[in-house]
């Protein structure tokens, strides 16, 4: 028998026995428990139990003959059904999972990623953030735009403003920066941008939710605190670096 259809079947919900049991009958086509017996390498009194299992589960059929039971296997399309069971299962207690996911941890969570996929994965988790809430960020336009290249950037920053999520970004002047910044309204956005050469930065940090995020593009790392205090203090020193910033800003003009 194929093993590889069998882990299929027992994966989808079928167990061991039935996966082999089911398997010889569609083999079979039309056939008494004997032969499906002989062909799975099962016990016959076993399998009469696991046909009238499979029979309720609406996956095989018997017909009587000659006061002896003809047993065949349903069209596969009904292991659809399987599936759907175990996709509502996972649906009904989901929102149990969520709540053990979210609830707040006395210890901070920390994950590390690499390289430009790892990377995308932390960007993609900013999404997360209900619409209204405020992402903060000190941020490095030109190294973002060089790693994951133009379109997706702006892929990232359409979807953001689709989620109506807004942020406020401490940004290395640099020509790419100032473009951003000349489209902070329609980017649900505000910047500052602030002198490169006293202030050049390296990385990205994001404060948003229970949440901070540091990513180094050049080193291809970035790593994931999750801490209701660590991020409280992260927007204090934000809010404190937010108004030197707009100090700076209001200097240079």
């Amino acid at each position: 028998m194929n093993k590889e259809l069998e882990i299929t079947l027992e994966q989808i919900g079928l167990n061991e026995r039935e996966a082999k049991v089911y398997l010889a009958a569609l083999e079979l086509g039309e056939s008494t428990v004997l032969p499906i017996s002989k062909k799975c390498g099962i016990k016959r009194t076993y399998c009469y139990d696991i046909l009238t299992d499979l029979q309720k589960r609406g996956l095989v059929a018997f017909y009587e003959k000659n006061g002896r039971r003809r047993y065949f296997a349903e069209d596969p399309k009904k292991l659809e059904n399987l599936l759907r069971e175990k996709l509502n299962s996972f649906k009904s207690v989901l929102p149990d999972l969520q709540a053990i996911f979210n609830r707040p941890n006395e210890k901070p969570r920390v994950r590390f990623y690499e390289g430009i996929e790892g990377l995308k994965q932390i960007y993609e988790e900013t999404l997360s953030l209900k619409p209204e809430d405020e992402m903060l960020a000190f941020g490095q336009a030109t190294l973002i735009h060089q790693l994951f290249g133009d379109e997706w950037v702006e892929n990232y920053l359409a979807r953001r403003k689709k989620r109506r999520i807004f942020q406020r970004a401490i940004v290395e002047d640099s020509p790419l920066a100032r473009a951003h910044q000349k489209n902070d309204e329609n980017e649900n956005r505000e910047t500052i941008l602030i002198p490169q050469d006293q202030f050049p930065f390296a990385n990205e940090i994001n404060i948003f939710g229970n949440k901070i995020s540091i990513v180094s593009f050049e080193d291809q790392i970035g790593v994931v605190i999750e801490s209701q205090n660590v991020a409280k203090t992260q927007r204090s020193i934000f809010e404190l670096s937010w108004r030197g910033a707009k100090s700076i800003a209001e200097d240079s003009i």
